[in-house]
């Protein structure tokens, strides 16, 4: 039986692959994007900003477009891997199938200060307090435009757009008529397929199926050592109905999709070398099962006043099943060593209800638009009893907020003063107001100069209030060094797991953000945009220990411990708890420039710098995520793209990328994990081999044949080897 499992999986692969190289019939725009000028490029619209359609030239933010050429030229295969040419995001790949994604700073895996949508509707995970990259795998062929807005949104977007805002817009099914296939094949026994029909409805109107099968197997190496597994499959399925109305336009959305993949943490271990740079660990071997789907309306009128009206509500359903084998399943005061392995089993079920509206109205000067919302969410979390203690399982939360905007012509077509805010209730963290101020200065059509001055708020999730999380375990003197209690040499051999206790009190974090930008086109040829910006943070999320962290009985009760077991075998815990008080600045900027010498030749270059200061206090735990903060974003990125359309229907599009170190720190190792600079480079060859047919190959990483990206805290994970990779990939319309 498992033989013919694995034939069968070997033949779906290479069954893909083969698809991936025979010569069918895709994609006609081949030299289209080129061809635009830079007037043209600028002229793109987005939402994210304003809810509203605007040119990005208009817009008094640190704004980019990345259209569906940019993504094809690319050759990207995830989400993430598309974000990597917008300049001031950080996007580092885990492993094979997971992606940490930030804003100016802060990068984590599931990062909380940056709000991810996908047609308007949010896709945030409870269970991780961030997004979930890997379930966010769309047909990449669908998507019409990712708008990406660096900097807070909140005035507009609410809780936790608070260092930017990205917007994943799908094609209409009136835009997608005939039918799409694509098919990928990689080293890394990669395979992925994607299906998209679209039609007219016999009522009128159009409508749209799709559908996406993806592998990726295997295991990684670690930069520590030895191999963990990452491998992955998707499946996804869709549709999008747009029937005709008698007045005004009316969309219905609906989406199945299911994710397994593998995965290592690394967790708490009274073991004190089962790993030699990261002692008093080991790694918790997961099998994921994400799952869900969500139903999506929007429908969008004009009243006879001029008033531009849109109503969207959604059902959002996700479950979430983390199993394997944890690294301690013993969370009593002592316990001899061979207790250590323990089954594990964490998620969660979560359903969200949405609903929001807003209207936009010009009154003389005045371009107006205010709105609506209110959002119930239910969950029912599912944790261990180590190293997770959560207080309450199931709960549910109303939340509701309205905002207003306001952009005001003070000189037309030349001076704007824009206003707004969002007024929110959250379920958790109460009533919250974020406030912005913007200015935009045209002087011409082709130059202008913004400012704005925001307030914006992160909520934590319940995770983060409502439960208790063991975080490492660390030799005694580190014990010392936490509580100052000076134990004698014979404790040495003793170990302790910190743990954070719950604290519902825990409020959202705060941010006053100030930023200022420039962008000029000096001719159809040669453009320049550029943003600085500096933001001081309070009430960040923190660890504290608690006043009497080890009372004399933990203590004797250990030393009973070390004399019964003997050395090495006991460990006991040490609390401390969640706080909000930390504090930290960040500041920096980014610049793009944009040149088209020739017809034939596009070059995008950028450059982004970011650094974050925290405010130390004399707690441990405090200081070491302050420190986090500080280093696990790269000070400096640089991106080099060139995209050449050659002769006989050939492109070329060649991407250099640089990153500066990045650092990571944990209690349980006196030397942070550091994650060397490195120069990324990727290069796409595409043959259109008739108006419908495109063949292309793909070469990541070609100058290293591996390199480490990111190692995540919390959870915390072994930092994987990045693999040199090639892929090969056929799209056809029909």
């Amino acid at each position: 039986m498992l033989q013919n499992k694995k034939r069968s999986a070997f033949l779906r692969r290479w069954t893909l692959l083969a698809c991936a190289v025979q010569v069918t019939t895709a994609s006609a725009a081949s030299n289209e994007f080129l061809d635009m000028s830079l007037e043209e490029l600028v002229d793109y619209r987005l939402m994210s900003m304003s809810r509203k359609e605007q040119r990005v030239a208009d817009m008094a933010a640190a704004a980019y477009v990345i259209s569906a050429e940019e993504i094809r030229r690319s050759g990207a295969q995830s989400i993430p891997e598309a974000l990597r040419q917008v300049s001031g995001l950080n996007v580092a790949q885990i492993s094979r199938n997971s992606w940490a994604v930030s804003s100016r700073g802060f990068n984590e895996r599931f990062s909380g200060k940056l709000l991810v949508q996908v047609d308007g509707r949010s896709v945030y995970s409870p269970l991780f307090s961030g997004v979930l990259w890997e379930t966010q795998d769309t047909v990449m062929e669908d998507i019409e435009r990712i708008e990406v807005i660096r900097g807070p949104g909140a005035a507009l977007w609410g809780t936790n757009a608070m260092n930017g805002v990205i917007n994943i817009v799908t094609r209409s099914a009136a835009s997608s008529q005939g039918t799409l296939l694509s098919a990928t094949g990689g080293t890394g026994d990669l395979a992925s397929t994607s299906l998209r029909h679209a039609g007219v409805l016999e009522q009128g109107g159009h409508y749209k199926v799709y559908g996406k099968l993806g592998s990726m197997g295997g295991a990684s190496e670690r930069n520590s050592g030895g191999v963990s597994p990452d491998g992955s499959s998707q499946q996804r399925v869709g549709l999008k109905l747009e029937p005709q109305v008698d007045s005004g336009q009316l969309s219905i959305k609906a989406e199945l999709y299911q994710h397994r993949t593998k995965e290592g943490w690394v967790t708490p271990s009274i073991l004190a070398f089962s790993d030699a740079k990261t002692p008093y660990s080991r790694d918790a071997l997961l099998s994921a099962n994400d799952q869900g789907g969500s139903v999506q309306g929007r429908y969008s009128w004009k009243t006879a006043d001029g008033a531009e009206n849109m109503l969207q509500a959604s059902l959002d359903h996700e479950s979430t099943m983390h199993k394997g084998v944890w690294g301690s399943g013993a969370s009593s005061l002592t316990m001899p060593l061979g207790l250590v392995p323990a089954l594990m089993t964490m998620g969660g079920v979560k359903t969200d209800f949405d609903v929001d509206f807003q209207q936009r109205k010009l009154y003389d000067a005045h371009d107006f638009i205010w709105g609506l919302n209110l959002r119930h969410t239910r969950d029912d979390l599912v944790l261990p009893a180590s190293p997770y203690y959560l207080s309450n399982g199931k709960d549910q939360r109303l939340s509701y907020s309205a905002f207003v905007h306001d952009e005001i012509a003070l000189v037309p077509e030349r001076f704007k003063l824009i206003l707004g805010s969002k007024f929110e209730k959250d379920g958790l963290t109460g009533f919250n107001v974020q406030p912005n101020a913007r200015v935009l200065y045209t002087p011409s059509q082709k130059e202008a100069y913004w400012g704005a001055l925001s307030r914006s708020v992160r909520s934590p999730r319940r995770t983060e209030s409502m439960s208790t999380i063991d975080i490492s375990a660390a030799d005694a003197a580190s014990l010392n060094k936490i509580t100052g209690l000076n134990q004698p040499a014979n404790m040495l051999t003793a170990l302790t797991q910190v743990s954070p206790l719950a604290n519902a009190s825990v409020q959202a974090e705060k941010a006053i953000s100030l930023e200022a930008g420039w962008r000029k086109q000096f001719s159809n040829f040669l453009s320049i945009d550029s943003s600085l910006f500096l933001t001081d943070y309070s009430q960040l999320r923190g660890g504290r220990m608690a006043a009497n962290p080890l009372s004399p009985l933990d203590v004797q009760q250990a030393m009973a411990c070390l004399y019964q077991f003997g050395p090495g075998a006991c460990y006991f815990t040490v609390s401390g708890y969640n706080t909000n008080l930390d504090k930290a600045r960040s500041w920096g900027g980014e610049v793009s420039l944009e040149w088209h010498p020739y017809s034939w030749w596009k070059l995008q270059t950028s450059y982004s710098h970011v650094r974050i200061k925290g405010e130390r206090t004399g707690d441990v735990l405090g200081n070491i995520q302050l420190t986090s903060h500080e280093n696990a974003s790269p000070r400096h990125q640089i991106s080099l793209n060139n995209n050449f359309s050659l002769a006989h229907d050939l492109n070329l599009d060649v991407r250099l990328r640089y990153q500066s170190e990045t650092a990571f720190y944990t209690i349980n190792t006196s030397e942070p994990t550091r994650i060397a600079a490195y120069t990324g480079l990727d290069m796409r060859l595409a043959w259109q081999v008739s108006r419908n047919t495109e063949l292309s190959v793909m070469g990541r990483n070609l100058l290293k044949d591996r390199h480490t990206e990111f190692m995540n805290i919390f959870p915390t994970t072994r930092a994987y080897d990045v693999q040199r990779s090639a892929l090969v990939q056929a799209v056809t319309r029909f």
